[in-house]
């Protein structure tokens, strides 16, 4: 029902005025986050399967929660389903660029 409510509450048009607050957290969620972990997992010489995970899950877009939170307490929900939709089809790429980083990294 989330899913459905998300997907019917997305419209792509007039995102250029919020481009600077989901380019943000997008780069946070999508790219910082992940980094800032695999640096303190090669820091701390974690290595393995659950360390792979833990970055790897870093990597994953916000997805229906914080859309479903943000409308309930009206947080701006429209950016927040923004985030939530151009995350999932921009993850297609950053998850695959990490699992890239991950299978070439020390974390193994």
């Amino acid at each position: 029902m989330a899913l459905f409510s998300i997907g019917l509450q997305l419209k792509f048009g007039g995102w250029f005025r919020e481009l600077k607050h989901i380019s943000f957290t997008l780069l946070y969620k999508l790219i910082l986050a992940p980094l800032v972990v695999l640096v303190m997992a090669l820091v701390l010489d974690m290595n393995g399967m659950i360390a792979k995970i833990t970055i790897f899950e870093m990597a994953m877009p916000t997805l229906v929660t914080a859309g479903v939170i943000a409308d309930q307490y009206d947080l701006n929900p429209k950016l927040s389903n923004l985030v939530v939709g151009i995350g999932i089809l921009l993850s297609f790429i950053t998850t695959g660029l990490w699992w890239l980083v991950l299978n070439y990294s020390g974390v193994v």
